[in-house]
């Protein structure tokens, strides 16, 4: 499945990458499992087609554009956890233009039973302050993809530190902390998230052995 989406993705066809995860929701897969198993690696996959120039930039972004649809479309389909384990602020850092991971992960965490807000990316600090405090989150995740706004996710983190008068769990992913596993303990950060699946754990209270490791991921 994951092979006929990215060839649906980087062709152009909305309707087809479409209609390949609503008949597998049809054939009874969980939502979720569809952006774990085939989502998310479709996207890595036309991630590492762009970085080897076998496709285009516009390319990329027509297929991040489709992935964005589709993750619309079938965000009302997600099932829900009962109850509530608790509240949880969602954002990419000041600066980020990529949104897929962190969009993915704030609704995988909201199926789980999380009350999630997420604030989409490039989110100004003060504007995430507000939230934070706003929705009383137990734990900020934030999302970086590029290395050169690592300095603003530091920033990020210090001023939650330093305003928030109350502890908050920090997690952070992104690909831009893939390359450098451990630096999420250099930035003040709580823990790091790998994937879908071991951010998900992460933020649970149950670390897989990737997330232990504190490798980035798509958060």
């Amino acid at each position: 499945m994951t092979a006929l989406y990215v060839d649906a993705a980087i062709g152009g066809n909305r309707q087809a990458a479409l209609n390949l995860m609503l008949e597998a929701v049809k054939q009874g897969h969980f939502v979720v499992d569809l952006y774990i198993e085939a989502l998310q690696p479709a996207m890595y996959r036309i991630g590492k087609l762009w970085e080897e120039t076998s496709i285009t930039v516009a390319t990329e972004h027509m297929a991040t554009a489709i992935t964005q649809y589709v993750i619309a479309r079938l965000y009302p389909l997600i099932e829900l956890a009962p109850g509530s384990r608790g509240k949880i602020v969602v954002t990419g850092v000041e600066g980020e233009f990529h949104q897929i991971g962190a969009n993915m992960i704030a609704d995988v965490l909201e199926a789980s039973g999380w009350d999630v807000r997420f604030l989409g990316t490039n989110t100004p600090f003060a504007g995430v302050l507000d939230a934070v405090e706003e929705h009383q989150a137990e734990i900020l995740g934030i999302s970086a993809t590029v290395l050169s706004n690592v300095p603003n996710v530091v920033r990020l983190v210090e001023s939650v530190r330093a305003k928030a008068g109350r502890p908050i769990r920090i997690l952070v992913g992104g690909s831009a902390f893939r390359s450098a596993p451990l630096l999420y303990r250099e930035i003040g950060a709580d823990g790091c998230g790998f994937d879908l699946r071991s951010a998900l754990a992460l933020v649970n209270g149950a670390p897989s052995k990737e997330s232990e490791t504190g490798s980035g991921g798509p958060l």
